[in-house]
């Protein structure tokens, strides 16, 4: 993938899982990559993991803070002088009857899940419009975005959310010749399954690991899954391995 040579990527929820692979796996293929969350120490271990000579930043931020994710986008560019590539991965998860949810719960699950991908894909979407930039917007989200399951209303409302709000981001960026992608993982083997509520863990076999969805993100961030398979994913739904890509394109 050598078209990934240079570019800038912004990802989120970087700390740890699938967020830490996809940073990995776009620095591999030389990108320059900021990677973003709250939690520092686990930051520094995804740094640790980037490859000899990576060019990689850490910033803190709480990607539902308006202030926190102005600076990343800000300190991103005033690093790098560019933004090509955004990877929406933070996300919270809650596991619980409808009954049993706490309104701070909810809440908090919607801020992550939802408002925070609107958040940077705002600032994504300023800066690739002032720059004239053709990037990628791309965002992690759940199968429970697309099929409901017992005991994730807010879960799944949040993720439901998330794919009502890339359609729509599709139509605008387009105008300015940015492309958006989902991802829909269904079972990946990570520390956020092991720690929201799954009382049944399948075995590793049945289960999707961050490095392939890590990979599948890299390809969509250069454009070669677009151009191997866009006749059958364009503005459509398709199961790959476990999981779905929606490419609004």
């Amino acid at each position: 993938m050598d078209c990934l040579k240079g570019k800038t990527a912004v990802v989120t929820g970087a700390s740890s899982g699938i967020g830490r692979q996809i940073a990995v796996k776009l620095a591999e293929e030389g990108c320059r990559v900021v990677i973003a969350a709250r939690r520092t120490d686990k930051l520094d271990e995804t740094a640790a993991q980037m490859p000899p000579n990576a060019q990689c930043l850490s910033v803190q931020a709480d990607i539902t803070n308006q202030s926190d994710v102005r600076a990343l986008f800000d300190v991103a560019v005033q690093r790098f002088g560019s933004l090509d590539i955004l990877v929406n991965n933070a996300g919270r998860g809650l596991k619980a009857d409808i009954a049993d949810i706490k309104l701070e719960d909810w809440q908090k699950t919607l801020a992550v899940n939802l408002t925070g991908v609107f958040l940077c894909s705002r600032e994504g979407l300023r800066i690739m419009k002032q720059r004239s930039i053709n990037g990628k917007i791309i965002t992690v989200s759940s199968m429970i975005g697309l099929l409901p399951a017992p005991g994730f209303a807010a879960y799944g409302a949040s993720k439901h959310g998330v794919t009502g709000f890339m359609w729509s981001l599709y139509w605008e960026a387009k105008k300015y010749g940015i492309k958006t992608a989902s991802i829909y993982p269904a079972r990946v083997d990570t520390e956020f399954f092991d720690s929201h509520g799954y009382e049944k863990r399948p075995s590793k076999g049945q289960m999707l690991s961050a490095r392939d969805i890590a990979d599948h993100a890299a390809a969509i961030a250069s454009g070669s899954f677009l151009r191997t398979a866009a006749v059958v994913l364009k503005n459509s739904l398709k199961r790959i391995r476990g999981y779905f890509s929606m490419l609004f394109s």
